[in-house]
C-alpha cells in the first residue's frame, strides 16, 4: 500500500523467527536504523512488521536485509518469469530498474541470456499478476515459468532462428549475385532493383521485424540498444535504396546489403543461442535425472506410482540400475550408489541401513528400501538446480560497470554515426550515397552485445563447472571476491574432521590381540546408544562384516562406562575410574594411554574380569584428503587458521597433524564471528569454511563464506558457496574455478573492446583514403562474429574439466 505522500511507502511484512518481546524490540531497532525509515511497528501477536519509508532514500530490499542481519527473516514469494522478448542488457536494465522501484518488490534479477526474471515479492502487497501486467506495459511478453518451459521456448527460438537464417541468407546471397551480374553483365536495372526491393522487404519485415520491434520498445522506454543500431543501419540504406528505385534520388541501390545485414545478424544470434543453450545444460541435466515414477510399498504390496504421488514417510523400493526418486534414509538393504551428480566423484559409495540417500543417485549394485524424508521440489537435487539457476542470473560488480558502459555505448555509436555522415557529406563533400554507407557501417559494426555478454556467459560457465563438481555457488559475486582472499579460516568439527567419534587406535595388552579387544568391547557396547558405543560397533562391522553376539546383561555407569556379562564373566568398558572399581591394573598401557590423551584422543579401557584386555582410542578422525588440500592452499601462499569450539588440546593436536599453526579454540558461534572481524581489521580478506548452520554468523561475516553441506536443507544454509558433500578437497578447486572464470571474463572484455576500438574508425572511413572501407553488410558480419567469438569463448570454458 502507498500513502498519500507519493514518496512514502508503507509495507506490511510477515516476520519469521520472532518468539518474544525482545525479538520485537530487536527488529524495530534494526528497521529504524535504516536511513529513510520513518516508522517501524512490530506485532508479536500477528508476527507482522508495518514499515513506512521514503522510497527516494531507501528500498524494501534494504529493509529486508536489515531484518535478516538482525537474525530474522521475512516471508516472501520468489517466482521465475519467462520474458520472451528480453534480448539485450538494455532490456535487463529497463526491467530491473522499473521493478525495483515498485512497492512490494524486494528484489529483481533479469538475464537476457536465459530470458528469465527471478523476482522476490512481498505477497502481502504485490502479486505475480501485477508484475506480468507491469512488464506488459513496458512492451514485454511475460509468463510464469513452468517446469521445462524455458527449455521448450529455447528450442522453439533456436528453430525459428535457424529457419530464418537459412531463408535470409538465401535471399541475401541471391540479391548479391544479382548485383554482380548487374555490374558485370548488364542485368537490366529495373528488374534488378525490383528483385532487390521484393527480396529485401521479405527479409526486413519478416525475420527482421524483431529488430524494429525491439528498437521501438527501446524508444518507448527512452533508451537505445543493439536493435536500435540494426534498425537504423538497415532502415537508412533501405529507405535510400527505395528512394533511388522510385526516382527520387540518383545513385546505386543497397537492397542486397540490407538483406545480408539481417541475415548475418540472425545467423549470429542462432550460433550464440546454440552455445548459450549448452551453458544451461547443467540445470537441465539436474532436472532430467529426477525419476518420474517410483515403486512404493503400500498395503503390503509394491506398486508403481507417479513421483508426484509419493509422500514423506512412504517406503520406496530401489533396485540395481534404478535411480533413487526421493531423499531418504535406508531402512533395509545394502547397495553401491553413484552420487557423482552431487559430489563430482565417479566411484560409487557403499551404503546400508541408516545411511542417507538423495534423489537422482543411481543404485549400481544391490537393492534398497528407503523411507522418504524429502520429495518433489524439496529434494536436495531440486534445491541445487534452483540455486544454480538463480546464480546464473547474478551479476558481478565488473558486469554492472560494463552494463553502464554498454548502456552509453549505443548513444555514443549513434553520435559517431551522425558525425561521420556530417563530416563526409558536408566537410569532405562526398555524395549522399557514400555518406549514408559510412554512417550505416558505423551503426552496424558496433557491438554492444559483445560487451553485454562478455561477463554473464563466463559467469554461467563458471557456475556450471562448480555445479558439476558438487559445488553450489549461491552468490556469484564471490567469484570476484575470492581473488582477494589471503586467509582461510576453518571450523574443525565436520569440516576438517568427520564430526563424529571414530576408532583411531586399538591397542591389546600382552597375551591378547586386536580381535580380542574389539570383540569384547563390541559385545559389551552392542545394546548401548552412547556415541562411543556406536563408534566401536561401526569399527567392528567394518572389520568383520557382522554384528557381535548380544551380552547376557549390561549396565551403564554414568561418567565411567558400562559393565556387561558374558558366560558368567564381567566385561568392563570405560575410563580409568571404572577400571579402578573393577580392580583392573592399567599400568602396562599407561604410557600409550598418556600419549593418546595428549593428542586429544579419548581412551576407553577393555577388561574381562580383573584382566586388562587392551584399550581403544576414540577421536574425531581427520577427513581423507585434508592434508592434500591444506598443502595446496599453503602452496598458494594463503594464511590458514582454525576456529573451533573444541578444547585447546584437541584443536592443537588436529592442527599440528594437518599443518595449521594458528588455532583459536573453545569458541562459540558468535566468538568465531568476532575472530573473523578481528582478522579483517588486521587487513586480511577472509574465507570462512564451516558448518552452514552452526557457523552462520562467521560465514556471513567473512568476505567469502563456504558452507560444508550436510544433506540438510541446503537452501537455508548460510554461505556464498555450498560444498554439497562437505569435501575439503573442493576448496582449492573453488579457487581454481574463480581464477579461470575471472581470466575468461577479462579475455572476453578485452576482445569486445579491442574489436570496437579497431573496427568503428575503419567503418567510419578513416582508412578510405588508402582504399580500405567496410561495406554495411561486411560490418554486420563482423559485428555478428564479435558476439559469436565471445559466446564461444565462454562455451569453451564451460567444457573445462577439473583435474
Amino acid at each position: 500500500m502507498i500513502s498519500d505522500n507519493s514518496s512514502i511507502t508503507t509495507e506490511k511484512l510477515k516476520i519469521i523467527g520472532m518468539h518474544c518481546a525482545t525479538c520485537v524490540l530487536t527488529i524495530e531497532k534494526a528497521v529504524k536504523g535504516v536511513r529513510g525509515v520513518s516508522r517501524a511497528q512490530v506485532s508479536l501477536a500477528s508476527n507482522e512488521a508495518t514499515v513506512s519509508y521514503d522510497s527516494r532514500v531507501t528500498s524494501l530490499r534494504d529493509i529486508v536485509r536489515a531484518i535478516r542481519s538482525a537474525g530474522y527473516d521475512v516471508y516472501r514469494k520468489e517466482v521465475t518469469i519467462l520474458v520472451e522478448n528480453m534480448v539485450s542488457i538494455e532490456d535487463e536494465s529497463i526491467i530491473e530498474s522499473k521493478l525495483k522501484r515498485i512497492p512490494g518488490v524486494i528484489d529483481a534479477s533479469a538475464s537476457h541470456l536465459t530470458r528469465t526474471l527471478i523476482i522476490s515479492l512481498n505477497p502481502e502487497s504485490r502479486s505475480v499478476e501485477d508484475i506480468i501486467g507491469i512488464l506488459a506495459s513496458l512492451g514485454y511478453k511475460a509468463s510464469i515459468m513452468r517446469e521445462a518451459m524455458l527449455e521448450d521456448f529455447s528450442r522453439l527460438e533456436l528453430s525459428y532462428l535457424l529457419r530464418w537464417s537459412i531463408v535470409s541468407l538465401a535471399i541475401g546471397f541471391t540479391l548479391f549475385i544479382s548485383m554482380i551480374i548487374h555490374i558485370f553483365h548488364g542485368f537490366p536495372s529495373p528488374y534488378y532493383e525490383f528483385l532487390g526491393l521484393i527480396g529485401s522487404s521479405i527479409v526486413l519485415f519478416m525475420p527482421g521485424r524483431r529488430f524494429y520491434q525491439g528498437a521501438y520498445r527501446a524508444f518507448r522506454n527512452l533508451t537505445a540498444n543493439m536493435d536500435t543500431l540494426v534498425a537504423l543501419g538497415t532502415g537508412s540504406i533501405y529507405v535510400y535504396s527505395l528512394a533511388v528505385t522510385l526516382g527520387l534520388l540518383k545513385g546505386d541501390v543497397y537492397y542486397e546489403a540490407a538483406a545480408l545485414i539481417i541475415a548475418f545478424v540472425i545467423t549470429g544470434r542462432y550460433i550464440e543461442a546454440r552455445a548459450k543453450l549448452g551453458t544451461g545444460e547443467v540445470v537441465k541435466k539436474l532436472m532430467e535425472i529426477q525419476p518420474q515414477e517410483a515403486y512404493v510399498v503400500r498395503g503390503g504390496r509394491e506398486i508403481k506410482v507417479p513421483i508426484s504421488e509419493v509422500k514423506v514417510g512412504d517406503i520406496i523400493v530401489v533396485r540395481q540400475g534404478e535411480k533413487i526418486p526421493v531423499d531418504g534414509i535406508i531402512v533395509k538393504g545394502k547397495a553401491y550408489i553413484d552420487e557423482s551428480m552431487f559430489t563430482g566423484e565417479p566411484i560409487p559409495r557403499e551404503k546400508s541401513e541408516r545411511d542417507p540417500v538423495y534423489a537422482g543417485s543411481i543404485v549400481t549394485g544391490g537393492w534398497l528400501y528407503v523411507i522418504a524424508t524429502r520429495v518433489g521440489g524439496e529434494t536436495t537435487l531440486a534445491q541445487i538446480a534452483k540455486l544454480v539457476s538463480q546464480a546464473q542470473t547474478g551479476k558481478l560488480s565488473i558486469q554492472r560497470i560494463v552494463d553502464r558502459i554498454a548502456g552509453l555505448f549505443t548513444w555514443i555509436i549513434m553520435s559517431i554515426a551522425i558525425i561521420t555522415f556530417i563530416i563526409w557529406y558536408f566537410v569532405v563533400g562526398a555524395s549522399l550515397e557514400r555518406s549514408l554507407v559510412f554512417m550505416a557501417s558505423v551503426l552496424l559494426v558496433a557491438c554492444p552485445c559483445a560487451l553485454g555478454i562478455a561477463t554473464p556467459t563466463a559467469v554461467v560457465a563458471g557456475v556450471n563447472i562448480a555445479a558439476r563438481s558438487g559445488v553450489v555457488v549461491r552468490n556469484v559475486e564471490v567469484l570476484e571476491r575470492i581473488n582477494s582472499v589471503n586467509l582461510i579460516a576453518f571450523d574443525k568439527t565436520g569440516t576438517l574432521t568427520l564430526g563424529k567419534p571414530t576408532v583411531v587406535a586399538v591397542i591389546p595388552s600382552s597375551n591378547y590381540t586386536v580381535d580380542h579387544v574389539l570383540a569384547y568391547a563390541a559385545i559389551a557396547e552392542k545394546l548401548s546408544e552412547h556415541p562411543i558405543a556406536k563408534a566401536i560397533l561401526e569399527e567392528y562391522l567394518s572389520r568383520y562384516g557382522k554384528y557381535p553376539r548380544d551380552p547376557e546383561s549390561f549396565e551403564s555407569i554414568p561418567g565411567m562406562g558400562l559393565i556387561a556379562s558374558l558366560e558368567g564373566e564381567t566385561i568392563g568398558v570405560g575410563n580409568s575410574k571404572l577400571m579402578a572399581g573393577l580392580e583392573v591394573n592399567i599400568e602396562p598401557l599407561a604410557d600409550i594411554s598418556s600419549k593418546l590423551m595428549s593428542e586429544g584422543v579419548t581412551v576407553v579401557y577393555v577388561a574381562k574380569g580383573s584382566r586388562l584386555i587392551g584399550l581403544i582410542g576414540i577421536a574425531d578422525k581427520i577427513k581423507d584428503g585434508v592434508n592434500e588440500a591444506i598443502g595446496e592452499l599453503r602452496e598458494r601462499g594463503l594464511k590458514l587458521v582454525m576456529l573451533t569450539g573444541d578444547k585447546v588440546e584437541t584443536a592443537k593436536s588436529i592442527a599440528s597433524k594437518i599443518g595449521i599453526t594458528d588455532v583459536y579454540a573453545e569458541l562459540d558461534p558468535e566468538a568465531k564471528a568476532e575472530i573473523v572481524k578481528e582478522l579483517q581489521r588486521k587487513g586480511f580478506k577472509v574465507m570462512m569454511v564451516g558448518d552452514g548452520v552452526n557457523d552462520a554468523p562467521s560465514l556471513s561475516r567473512a568476505n567469502v563464506g563456504v558452507a560444508m553441506g550436510t544433506g540438510a536443507d541446503i537452501s537455508k544454509e548460510a554461505g556464498d558457496i555450498i560444498i554439497t558433500d562437505a569435501d575439503i578437497k573442493k576448496i582449492p578447486l573453488i579457487l581454481e574455478i574463480s581464477d579461470k572464470t575471472r581470466k575468461r571474463i577479462y579475455f572476453n572484455l578485452f576482445w569486445a573492446f579491442i574489436y570496437n576500438i579497431i573496427l568503428v574508425p575503419i567503418a567510419a572511413g578513416v582508412l578510405a583514403p588508402i582504399g580500405i572501407t567496410l561495406r554495411p553488410e561486411m560490418a554486420a558480419a563482423a559485428m555478428a562474429l564479435s558476439s559469436i567469438t565471445v559466446t564461444l569463448s565462454s562455451y569453451q570454458l564451460s567444457k573445462w574439466k577439473p583435474r
